[in-house]
């Protein structure tokens, strides 16, 4: 677990499962942010830390991001354990690193539409689309079935309300969730479609440190119930 909440070693689990291809471009890792020498980075960039949650730059324009805060913020993530914050454990071993990636959009919105396939045992059970995430309301989270029909279920914040269309590559999302989830109760595997083409974001094992609930509250024994746990062994 600790490999693939690592957001740079999981690169190496999406490549052994012959999946690769959907990786974003990496352009660089570095250990502390002394190293990154922000004159040669392009316009436009994602600067994102391997050991927690929430700690990304994202860049979509240099000349207005104020450097010397962004250096203090990576300090400050490169300094401390993401595990301290909530107890998810499986980040508590990653060594710290920042790394590079480039900045993708779909163009149509201005922005990242996420795609976070909730599987279970291997099969993925819905898909929350997210979106929103720096708008002044906040991210939003809309829920659909394997049959992009709408659920309306909620979590932890209101729905976008969008009349989102099917992606036209959903089937083949669903096949790569199903190929990164195999052997776990329960993961989440966020994907992007970018021009027709798939990209991997994160595979997570307790979103929102597992404390956020769902409504209406039936929702909560409907993913209950699908979290079926291993017997344990001697």
């Amino acid at each position: 677990m600790t490999r693939l909440a690592d957001k740079y070693n999981v690169r190496q689990y999406v490549t052994q499962k012959k999946l690769g291809h959907i990786l974003n471009e990496l352009y660089g890792v570095y250990e502390c942010a002394e190293e990154i020498n922000f004159e040669t980075l392009p316009d436009t960039f994602v600067l994102k830390a391997t050991h927690g949650s929430g700690m990304n730059i994202i860049c979509k324009n240099k000349r207005e991001l104020d450097l010397e805060r962004c250096r203090l913020t990576l300090k400050g993530w490169l300094g401390g354990n993401y595990y301290d914050m909530g107890r998810e454990w499986a980040y508590k071993d990653i060594r710290p690193k920042i790394i590079y990636e480039k900045y993708i959009e779909n163009e149509e919105r201005g922005e990242l539409i996420d795609y976070k396939f909730y599987c279970y045992g291997g099969k993925p059970e819905v898909v929350f689309v997210c979106c929103g995430r720096f708008s002044p309301e906040g991210v939003k989270y809309d829920g659909y079935d394997m049959q992009w029909n709408r659920i309306p279920v909620y979590k932890g914040r209101p729905a976008a309300g969008l009349n989102l269309t099917k992606p036209g590559n959903f089937d083949e999302m669903f096949d790569i969730a199903t190929r990164l989830s195999g052997g776990f109760p329960f993961i989440r595997v966020d994907l992007y479609s970018v021009d027709n083409r798939i990209y991997f974001g994160e595979l997570t094992f307790y979103p929102d440190n597992g404390v956020v609930s769902f409504s209406p509250d039936k929702y909560n024994y409907f993913f209950g119930d699908l979290f079926v746990l291993p017997e344990k062994t001697n």
